[in-house]
């Protein structure tokens, strides 16, 4: 995981990492000649303080996956591309994107306490995502392979400003507490 200023850091406890070794891996990506598979050097960083290894993938690249993000995220947006990629392959990546965005709205619903239901969190990710313009699905991407207690770094919750399900307490409901020195009606 990165850090504002590039530094990379462990995933469970924040740590920065220490470079331990580099190892390659093959990059499949869509040229105008057609499919083209490139040599790529991935780093793999080792934790001082919890001595656990993790490989820490240039931001075009995704863990798992053959293809490059770009070729990825175009076919995801539905876009008139030029991946070559075969029709089983894109149907598993839509498969896929649901199954990690079901798992990142899970996270981020168990870290907030249930407070708001899966489907608000969704559709405020949603909206913050569009806003990201090309960079949506390294930031899903960022959110899944972090650890829960993590969370935090990526997603700014305001819990306590926010009533359940969006709604505003009434003026007068919301005074009579304090004025009287106990707690209001109904709560």
């Amino acid at each position: 995981m990165r850090k504002g200023n590039g530094a990379i850091v462990c995933r469970t406890c924040l740590e920065p990492v220490e470079y331990a070794f580099s190892r390659g891996r093959g990059r499949r990506r869509t040229t105008e000649n057609g499919p083209a598979t490139e040599a790529a050097s991935v780093v793999v960083g080792r934790c001082p303080t919890d001595g656990c290894y993790s490989t820490i993938y240039p931001d075009d690249l995704v863990r798992n996956k053959q293809y490059c993000l770009g070729d990825i995220r175009s076919v995801l947006e539905n876009k008139a591309d030029y991946c070559l990629a075969s029709p089983r392959t894109r149907s598993y990546w839509r498969s896929w994107l649901r199954k990690v965005w079901a798992s990142v709205v899970e996270k981020i619903h168990r870290s907030i306490g249930r407070s708001l239901s899966e489907c608000e969190i969704a559709c405020a990710l949603t909206a913050f995502l569009k806003g990201c313009g090309e960079s949506w699905l390294r930031y899903v991407l960022d959110l899944f392979y972090t650890q829960s207690n993590n969370l935090c770094i990526l997603v700014g919750l305001i819990g306590p400003t926010i009533g359940p399900r969006g709604e505003n307490l009434q003026k007068t409901l919301a005074e009579e507490g304090a004025e009287r020195r106990k707690p209001p009606r109904g709560g």
